[in-house]
């Protein structure tokens, strides 16, 4: 078995719990986070299954499936400037002394912006049935019987109709649609846009641009949802609401870091120390 290199001060298990990408399909979660099982479509109508161990063993070691588990571990974000900015911090030097800023990341960025699109506006419960729906009915299979997320390619080919029958997509159907056209004819090269490209795409506003940038390792906004400011309110204003403004000022001080640093804050009521807390079986 072949090991991914980690960078210093890294944590599986603070990256995998970052959010809630680690249980939504085609991911699968290991107890006691010892283990994530992921699907990479191959291009050729199939997928490979995989699993990356806690130690950063990937099975099997493949080079996509190497690729695949870096990506998702987000090896390759450099989380040290974040840390230099607060490890003096007496509210936010903790950031730093576990490891944590990473965000867990799907094998590609195409299947993080759709999932992305599929939380908006409504609940997690249903970002979760229609994540299944789409890899159950459109996922390119793996010899295991376990499926991708669904291609650009694949997806660019469903009728809108289906999308919203079958898919549940509702009135996201026709901006997955014709995020996955435009992908799949090669319009946008997703890692490469800025902010304002981002906002350009079909159903792409400042909650996914945010949120795709953070995960791409070029962090920039705060990525708020209404989830975010009730959690924010009850932290520090009592329940009361504030504005956008207040939320964005208090973290002004950290740049480009901002909407990270007030994630960890929002969720670290997640872990005890370095391990899960009770308030991830909230999540399930």
């Amino acid at each position: 078995m072949l090991r991914l290199q980690a960078p210093p001060g890294f944590s599986f298990v603070r990256t995998v719990l970052s959010h809630g990408w680690c249980l939504l399909p085609p991911f699968q979660l290991g107890p006691e986070v010892a283990w994530l099982d992921f699907v990479v479509a191959d291009g050729r109508g199939g997928a490979v299954a995989a699993r990356v161990h806690a130690d950063l063993r990937v099975t099997p070691a493949r080079p996509a499936t190497l690729r695949a588990a870096a990506r998702i571990l987000a090896l390759d974000v450099d989380v040290a400037p974040l840390h230099a900015r607060v490890e003096a911090d007496p509210d936010l030097g903790w950031i730093a002394a576990c490891g944590a800023g990473r965000l867990l990341r799907a094998p590609t960025m195409w299947e993080d912006l759709v999932k992305l699109v599929l939380t908006t506006n409504c609940s997690w419960s249903l970002t979760v049935k229609m994540t299944e729906a789409l890899v159950t009915r459109w996922g390119d299979p793996a010899p295991d019987g376990r499926r991708a997320f669904p291609t650009p390619e694949r997806l660019a080919r469903v009728p809108e109709s289906a999308l919203r029958a079958r898919g549940r997509l509702g009135y996201r159907a026709p901006y997955v649609r014709a995020l996955a056209r435009r992908v799949a004819a090669g319009e946008v090269d997703l890692e490469r846009l800025d902010r304002k490209e981002l906002l350009d795409l079909p159903g792409v506003g400042p909650y996914v641009a945010d949120n795709l940038l953070k995960f791409s390792g070029r962090p920039q906004g705060l990525g708020l949802d209404s989830w975010m400011r009730a959690k924010y309110a009850r932290l520090h204003h009592g329940g009361r609401r504030v504005s956008d403004e207040t939320i964005a000022r208090r973290y002004r001080h950290l740049d480009v870091w901002a909407g990270i640093a007030l994630w960890l804050v929002l969720t670290r009521d997640w872990f005890e120390g370095d391990a899960p807390s009770g308030a991830w079986t909230t999540l399930t």
